[in-house]
């Protein structure tokens, strides 16, 4: 038999192929989401229910395993009682969670990791942009001094899974349409960290871009300075303070403020922990707008479901392990509105929010979760009181 190179090649190749695809690691996870909360004020309890599959892989591209390809996608069933017609009350959901190459080189003074495709990125407040997109991102731990640069577009992301603020897909009729193009961004970041840079404490600052790529443009600039260590020992603190500039076609430039803080100890007590969380988005003080941000959060559980603009909370928060994989915790916020008043310039108290609950990993595979959530306004926001009971289950296979 005549060995050639192309033989040669072709076995390497085949080695190889071979090699990868029993590395290959795969697996799913079936949820279900109850939720049990009226939709108007002091209405009865109607039941929005969530079922999903996800389905996931893994697949090393080097011997160690740091360097890799992985891949997550979804598809979510949901009725949801609270709607009057019953034609869109049932809406569909498919999607692909994640799908990216990561590769790491270590060097001698630290390592890089680069990452393409769709995968999740969060800023430092951690409330500004907070979802997927499709892109790149370079990071790179260097002799103390860590930094990494981002990029990505938003334009293929499904709309039914993430709201991108200002800039709202039109989703009427479209509730069993499982896939629905989101608006289109470009967003960059670019992130310097110094831990430890004195008495242990870890200096970061970032600036985050989103230019509008529609015919609308709805472009937005933030700057962000966080700092967080230890106090003394069990006592640590966190907190950052994001400028926020907007700009909607052709109107001026307004600019808007994000500040958050928590003080936490962590007792040597059955993983105990408790906080003492604040957190300020601007309303119309001062020089200061509404903050605008990018990625739709809740920041408070009523009926309103108010974003992170023109709002302020001050709220505690503890949880605790009684047992060995059984988790309670509890908080509860006082919430201020920020754009109170005829001229929304006054900051007055809009009502309290508490929350309680547990999540039971049963055995490695099960897990079940529950809790309880409450808004309770005051005078004129009593028309946005909601109560909440949630269940929660997954099963990984």
């Amino acid at each position: 038999m005549k060995v050639t190179l192309k033989n040669v090649f072709a076995v390497i190749s085949a080695l190889a192929i071979a090699q990868s695809v029993f590395a290959l690691e795969t697996g799913g996870l079936l949820t279900n989401d109850s939720k049990f909360l009226n939709a108007e004020k002091d209405g009865s309890l109607k039941l929005d229910q969530k079922n999903g599959i996800n389905l996931w892989f893994r697949n090393p591209v080097s011997q160690d395993g740091s360097s890799y390809i992985a891949g997550e996608g979804s598809f979510l069933f949901e009725k949801d009682m609270r709607i009057e017609d019953s034609e869109k009350q049932l809406k569909l959901y498919a999607d692909l969670n994640l799908l990216k190459l990561v590769a790491k080189k270590e060097l001698e003074s630290g390592n890089l990791v680069f990452s393409a495709g769709r995968f999740y990125n969060s800023d430092l407040s951690g409330l500004v942009y907070t979802q997927n997109g499709d892109g790149v991102k370079l990071e790179a731990s260097l002799s103390g001094v860590e930094f990494s640069v981002f990029g990505a577009y938003t334009g293929l992301l499904n709309a039914k899974n993430i709201t991108i603020l200002g800039n709202d897909t039109d989703l009427t009729d479209k509730e069993k349409t499982v896939y629905v193009m989101a608006n289109k961004f470009a967003v960059g970041a670019l992130t310097l960290s110094l831990p430890y840079f004195a008495a242990n404490q870890t200096l970061s600052i970032e600036g985050v871009g989103a230019l509008s790529l529609e015919s609308t443009k709805f472009n937005r600039f933030y700057g962000t300075v966080a700092l967080n260590g230890p106090l003394f020992t069990p006592v640590f603190y966190n907190i950052s303070s994001t400028m926020g500039f907007a700009k909607y076609d052709e109107e001026d430039m307004v600019k808007g403020n994000l500040t958050k803080g928590a003080i936490s100890v962590y007792p040597d007590f059955k993983s105990m922990s408790f906080s003492l969380n604040g957190l300020y988005a601007s309303g119309k003080q001062g020089s200061f707008e509404a903050f605008q941000g990018f990625t739709s959060n809740t920041a408070v559980n009523s009926l309103k479901e108010d974003e992170y603009s023109g709002i302020a909370l001050a709220g505690i928060s503890a949880s605790i392990k009684p047992v060995e994989n059984f988790l309670f915790f509890a908080g509860a916020d006082i919430v201020f509105d920020t754009l109170a008043g005829e001229e929304q310039k006054n900051i007055e108290r809009s009502g309290l929010q508490y929350s309680a609950g547990f999540n039971w990993q049963v055995v490695s595979d099960v897990s079940l979760g529950a809790n309880l959530t409450q808004f309770i306004g005051k005078d004129d926001y009593a028309d946005y009181n909601r109560t909440q009971f949630r269940i929660t289950a997954a099963i990984a296979f």
